[in-house]
């Protein structure tokens, strides 16, 4: 068998043969690769490699190295040698990765694949050691070659066209000392979605593992990395989601050994959780107008963040911008990011904001004016009684509030229906179709959505919700507000300044009847309700909206 080892170098290593650089620096190691298919014939039975400079000093396997591994074990189409082993553990997949090192990325991803027609959800992929590689770690022979260079032709034709926020994604650079092009990073990650989706490769990987250390601080946590690859090979096997909440317990201690934990800094230390049951979070903007109780984790956003405190710019930072036009929400995105890095294993998640929140009896008996859903409880009331016991949800898993309608003309109305005589119709119709194409809303359920006349009012913003559903929904929610924010330049004056919170609201009830029609086989779900409640000051009585 012919082996072409090949290093993007004019002058590479031992072992290795010099491949010229492309004349596009934009387009990285893909511009040398790329003239390469173009220009010569392959050999369907050989395999080529297409290294980066300086690969085996970097990472310890030389091109003897190599060849002994394929040697050792013939037969296969594909030869992994992939030198940084935390992050391929550490990470659910290759996008996932470079998500940490340039939010953004995984969705310029995602709408690339909806581009080409490929059915992937970047959020839920998970991959292995057998499919978790860079172009720059592949040794392959052409039947792995040719559809990667297809996919990526997708890609290099998408951003020459410079048509739309797509070709301005992929052309975008990151960095700051030697910025590349995003669509470099998309090209070289597309190997790993090669080695997944085609079940028909025989793929052999060079255990890294066995090599000397180059950095000793990796003892700390190199025998826990097996352990990561073991749980997300396990997963794919027998599709126990508990093993990935296990695996990101594990990774996101590894990870923040290192510092570079996914989406989130080390947090301040946090007001302390009253059990691992239960994660209580209260979203704000504002100084807290009362004490609240120990057991209440607050996510401070705007004006009130603070050095000791969690906020909003070190969970969740590239919402910082937005919070103007996504409100609060962005507050839920933050609490979720803390969540997932500090207590991947709670059971329940309540969520409240800094004067909303759901009780499970009635306190004051006394509705707002302009709003009678919620009933108004002095800040006096609370310093008479327990709010303590106000906010406690008990061991329900569920503590959500009322339902309510929409009406329109005086006459009952859905989601479209109201939104357009509330807001500017065209924003729901836009967040609803960045729904479709994501997979969280199906085509046939978009009628449904618009004619919902069930509301929630706060969506899955206010009560206390099993922690698997509110985390996957908030994520959802979060990755349709976020296409919608790259794509969309939205200024309203006013209160109808946040015109994505609005759609979130109403997303986030959809989601949260359709599960809760799932459990209970209908609308019969008030063994669920509670109070929704709105802390005022004195015997104030008046709801006034905010922020």
């Amino acid at each position: 068998m012919n082996i072409h080892l090949y290093q993007i170098s004019h002058h590479p290593e031992a072992g290795f043969l010099p491949l010229q650089e492309g004349d596009r620096p934009d387009w990285g190691s893909y511009a040398a690769i790329r003239a390469y298919f173009i220009n010569e014939v392959v050999d369907e039975e050989a395999l080529y490699g297409f290294f980066p400079a300086e690969f085996a000093e970097q990472s310890g396997i030389a091109a003897a190295d190599m060849l002994q591994f394929v040697e050792r074990n013939p037969g296969n189409d594909a030869y992994l040698f992939v030198p940084n082993q935390r992050d391929a553990a550490c990470f659910l997949n290759v996008f996932e990765e470079a998500e940490s090192r340039h939010p953004g990325f995984r969705q310029l991803a995602q709408d690339y694949l909806d581009a080409v027609g490929l059915s992937l959800d970047l959020r839920e992929f998970v991959t292995d050691s057998r499919a978790t590689a860079h172009a720059g770690n592949v040794l392959a022979k052409p039947v792995f070659w040719k559809t990667w260079f297809d996919l990526c032709e997708q890609v290099f034709a998408l951003a020459e066209s410079g048509d739309g926020p797509l070709a301005a994604g992929l052309n975008a650079t990151s960095g700051d000392t030697t910025p590349v092009a995003l669509k470099a990073w998309l090209t070289d990650r597309i190997a790993s979605l090669v080695l997944a989706l085609d079940q028909q490769l025989r793929i052999a990987v060079f255990d890294h593992a066995a090599r000397p250390l180059s950095d000793l601080a990796s003892l700390a946590y190199r025998d826990k990395l097996p352990r990561l690859d073991a749980m997300k090979r396990d997963y794919l096997a027998n599709g126990d989601i508990t093993l990935i909440d296990r695996f990101l317990e594990l990774r996101n201690s590894i990870l923040q050994y290192t510092g570079e934990a996914p989406e989130t800094s080390p947090a301040p230390a946090a007001i302390p959780a009253r059990d691992v049951e239960l994660i209580y979070g209260c979203i704000t903007h504002v100084e807290l107008p009362i004490r609240f109780p120990d057991f209440v984790t607050p996510i401070y956003l705007g004006e009130s963040q603070a050095p000791g405190r969690l906020n909003l710019r070190e969970l969740a930072p590239k919402w910082v911008a937005y919070h103007p036009i996504v409100g609060g929400m962005v507050g839920n995105f933050a609490l979720r990011n803390y969540i997932l890095a500090h207590h991947p294993n709670v059971k329940r998640i309540g969520v409240c904001m800094y004067r909303k929140f759901i009780s499970r009896e009635r306190i004051s008996g006394v509705p707002a004016e302009d709003n009678w859903m919620m009933d108004v409880v002095s800040d006096k009331e609370l310093e008479r009684q327990s709010f303590d016991s106000m906010l406690d949800p008990g061991a329900s898993d569920l503590l959500i509030g009322k339902t309510c309608g929409f009406l329109s003309d005086g006459q009952s109305a859905g989601y479209l229906k109201h939104y357009a005589s509330a807001h500017h119709v065209e924003d729901l119709l836009r967040f609803a179709a960045a729904a479709v194409e994501l997979g969280v809303l199906h085509s046939r359920e978009v009628a449904l959505f618009f004619d919902e006349r069930v509301f929630f009012m706060g969506g899955v913003e206010l009560g206390v919700f099993p922690a698997q559903f509110w985390l996957k929904s908030i994520a959802d929610i979060e990755a349709v507000a976020w296409a919608c924010v790259q794509r969309y330049e939205v200024k309203r004056e006013g209160y109808q300044s946040r015109a994505w919170a609005f759609c979130a609201e109403r997303l986030g009830s959809y989601l949260l009847l359709r599960y809760l029609r799932s459990i209970c086989g209908g609308d019969n779900f008030e063994q669920y309700m509670g109070q929704l409640n709105l802390i005022t000051r004195g015997d104030q009585t008046l709801y006034v909206p905010s922020n």
